[in-house]
């Protein structure tokens, strides 16, 4: 008969287990139920919406009567009396309340307001952010602060995004364009990031030429990386015949250089 863990051993065990599962274990033993919330949750996605909440493979939504749960391409419903804000406070609080910190590598925050349901005292040390720019200092109170500087923060062109200091520290920025966005030198000033990229973005203007133009003059390199994702030929085109236009002075045939 092998011998029970010990406590340190079980501590170890839960911490890394998939959260799904481990959720799922501690729902059905009411000695691990005493423990868990004292041992840290670590999760690899979580993604909010004002209706819901999905961890991991697990999605939580409350309608008006009932609680539907999707894992694995299986739906589950219940049908609950209780109002939609009390059935996700008390399945939010199954999952999140008590804790003091949960670890998680995504988070992704899809509507424009914070789910109400959230523990007001909930702290998420996390590497990668997805939101809207006008939602960072709503959410700054549920980011543990050593999580800054973030990995990757995804979030659109907006003159907030270029005056927060969670979009402008994070390692890499991943920047969205609305249609028609233009993008100032002041704008792309302000952006201390190793890594800048723009999507979506052939149907919008930056100003990437008088930024290389104030780096030369000023002498003053960032130590940004600048990348457009684009399969856009036309837009392709057009930024080599501004680039060519502005530093055609510079260009070299490479003569004399051996080909391989």
């Amino acid at each position: 008969m092998p011998f029970p863990l010990s406590y340190p051993g079980l501590k170890c065990v839960l911490e890394h287990l998939e959260a799904v599962k481990r959720v799922h274990i501690i729902g059905r033993s009411p000695g691990l139920q005493k423990v868990d919330k004292c041992i840290q949750l670590r999760l690899k996605e979580l993604y909010f919406n004002l209706d819901g909440v999905t961890i991991s493979t697990l999605t939580i939504k409350c309608d008006k009567n009932e609680v539907r749960l999707k894992m694995n391409g299986n739906t589950f419903s219940r049908e609950r009396s209780a109002s939609r804000e009390d059935k996700m406070n008390k399945l939010i609080n199954f999952y999140f309340g008590g804790r003091s910190i949960i670890h998680v590598d995504e988070v992704d925050w899809d509507e424009g307001l914070v789910p109400d349901f959230l523990p007001v005292d909930l702290k998420l040390r996390m590497n990668f952010l997805a939101a809207n720019s006008n939602q960072f200092d709503i959410l700054l109170p549920f980011i543990d602060p050593s999580s800054f500087p973030l990995k990757t923060v995804v979030t659109f062109c907006e003159p907030s995004t270029f005056n927060s200091h969670i979009a402008t520290s994070a390692e890499t920025l991943i920047l969205g364009s609305y249609f028609n966005t233009t993008i100032t030198l002041e704008e792309l000033k302000k952006l201390n990031n190793e890594r800048v990229k723009f999507e979506r973005f052939s149907h919008s203007r930056m100003d990437i030429i008088p930024l290389i133009k104030y780096q030369m003059e000023t002498k003053k390199a960032t130590g940004t990386t600048f990348v457009i994702a684009t399969d856009d030929k036309g837009f392709i085109d057009m930024m080599l015949r501004e680039l060519e236009q502005a530093f055609g002075k510079y260009r070299s045939d490479l003569d004399g250089v051996n080909k391989r």
